[in-house]
This record gives C-alpha cells, structure tokens and sequence, in this order.
C-alpha cells in the first residue's frame, strides 16, 4: 500500500512540474512589504505558518496567529463494524523570528463483530481505544533556511497501555528546498524519553510470573522507563495547483543504545481547498514500532486511510 500511495504522489507531483509556468510565485508576492489589519493578522503574507520568517522582506513586526482544526470519520460495516475517528487541532504564534506551534492529535477506534446464534444481532466488543497526543513546539529563525528548535511530545495511548510518555527533544532544521511551489524540510534532534505504562500492563506480568513466563518479556520495567534517542523528520508541501496541495511527512526516532529499537510514522496526504478557510482532506498514516512489547502482544504496524474537512483561520 505504502508503495502504491507513493507512486500516486509521484505522478501528481510530475502534473504539477508540468502545469508549473501558468502559475503566479507565491514568493513574490511574500516579498512585498506585510499589510496588517486591526486584527493583527497579515493581509498578503500567503502561508506564513509554512515558511521561515527571515524569507520575508522585511521580517513583519506584528503578532501573528493561525489556528485550524481537521477532522475525519470513517466507517466500515458487514460481519465486523469499525469506526475510526481522527480530530487534529494547530495551534501558531509568531512574533518576529520567534514561532510557537501547538498541535493536539484524538485518535478514537471501535471495533466489533455480530455475536453468534441466537445473539447474531448484538454486537461483541473487539476493540475499544483512544489516543491523545500533544506535541509543544518552539521554533527560533537563525538564518532564511535554518532554525533551532526545542519540544516536547505527550502521548497517551490505552489500546497500548501506554499512561504517559514524554519526548524531549531539542535540534536543527533546515529548509532543503523552499521554493514557493515547493517546500522541502528536515530536522535532526537529540531526545529524551520518559514511558510509564497503565496499572493493567504491570498486572499482565505479574500473570506472566505466575505461569513462570517471564522471560518473554525481558524489556520489562517496574518503572518508568528512560531512553536516549536521535529524532529525525522531514516534511514536504507542494502545490499541484492554486487549490490543491499535497503533503508528506516523516518522523523517526531510533535508541541510541539499542538500535534495534526504533519506530516511524509515515503520512501522506492532500488537502483540497473549498473556500477561504475550508479544504477538503485526504491522508494516507502507516506507524511502526520495531520493538513492541511482547507481553502485550501487538503488531509492529498500524494504518489508516481517512477523509475529512478542515478549518483553517
């Protein structure tokens, strides 16, 4: 699946290349001087959430903010229901080279399946998860391509029983490609990790003493479990046309003592703009995590294909 959606990309990134001429540069029109409302938010400042704040000229002095909001649901019915619901919410401050991103992720799935005769018609709870994740993001402009950033992510995770983990990390970005079609950007960070998992896992391994069975899960910790890590990402935006834009990321974090612990998230995605601040939104999402913990049983990977609406202000 992962090849096939990448080979989609491709070909509408070679349309775009093509239909390129008969588009006006964005990034011209972001090098005319920023005018403001009474509001505080720019007139012709384009994407300014997307770009580095020294490309414009002259930096713009007044406080900016974005704020948008996506959401999307998918159902599948027959002998087994699932539904899936997906909300992402971003937060952006900016004030001269200085930008706070502030991003919250819900993730919600219910699974189940017909019962068997004579109770075929109620429903038997498969599966029943959710999952927050906060992600606090400071970025501070050094030059037209690069940044420093520090951050921090929060996850809560109960399908992996997973209580609280917490990601620190701090780093350098730099903008590979920043042409007004196309964006092109990496970072590269060093992090910390803090895990703490909910009370079920621990009694979980507890059975797994009674039976004598322990050994199958030697990463077990009684406590909070602490790592060292290399954060990489990199994320891609390019405009197809005025109204579509087509989006990759890449997120991968590997131990730095153990390298066979490692795990990635990978998304690909459109978003499709209706109105001013409407857009139509399509994703492709594939997780993996090289180092389950055996004891819970899980698969490495975990994907998703959704559609949805977003808000954009």
């Amino acid at each position: 699946m992962m090849k096939k959606v990448s080979g989609y990309v491709l070909c509408l990134f070679i349309a775009g290349i093509l239909v390129f001429p008969a588009l006006p540069s964005a990034q011209e029109q972001g090098s005319q001087p920023a005018e403001t409302s009474e509001t505080g938010k720019a007139a012709d400042l384009g994407e300014w959430w997307l770009r580095n704040p020294l490309t414009y000229k002259p930096v713009p002095e007044q406080f900016l903010y974005h704020l948008e909001a996506d959401y999307s649901w998918t159902r599948n019915t027959g002998n087994q229901t699932d539904d899936s619901h997906s909300l992402s919410a971003l937060l952006t401050l900016r004030k001269k080279i200085f930008t706070y991103n502030l991003r919250y992720t819900f993730d919600k799935q219910n699974s189940a399946k017909r019962g068997n005769p004579p109770k075929q018609d109620m429903n038997v709870t498969l599966r029943k998860s959710t999952k927050h994740e906060i992600h606090n993001d400071f970025r501070v402009a050094l030059t037209e391509h690069l940044f420093f950033s520090p951050g921090i992510f929060w996850l809560e995770d109960d399908y992996s029983q997973i209580k609280d983990r917490y990601t620190y990390y701090a780093g350098f970005g730099y903008a590979l490609v920043p042409h007004p079609r196309l964006r092109v950007n990496v970072f590269g960070a060093y992090a910390y990790e803090e895990l703490d998992y909910i009370d079920d896992y621990h009694e979980v391994y507890k059975l797994l003493e009674d039976w004598e069975k322990e050994a199958s899960a030697p990463d077990y910790d009684p406590g909070t479990k602490r790592s060292k890590l290399i954060y990489l990402y990199e994320d891609v935006r390019f405009y197809l046309t005025r109204s579509v834009a087509l989006n990759h990321s890449m997120k991968y974090f590997r131990d730095t003592d153990d390298s066979d612990k490692y795990r990635w998230n990978f998304s690909v995605g459109a978003d499709i703009k209706i109105t001013e601040h409407i857009l139509a939104t399509f994703n492709y999402n594939e997780d993996y995590d090289n180092a389950p913990e055996s004891i819970m049983g899980l698969r490495k990977r975990d994907t998703s294909i959704g559609a949805g609406v977003k808000l954009s202000f």
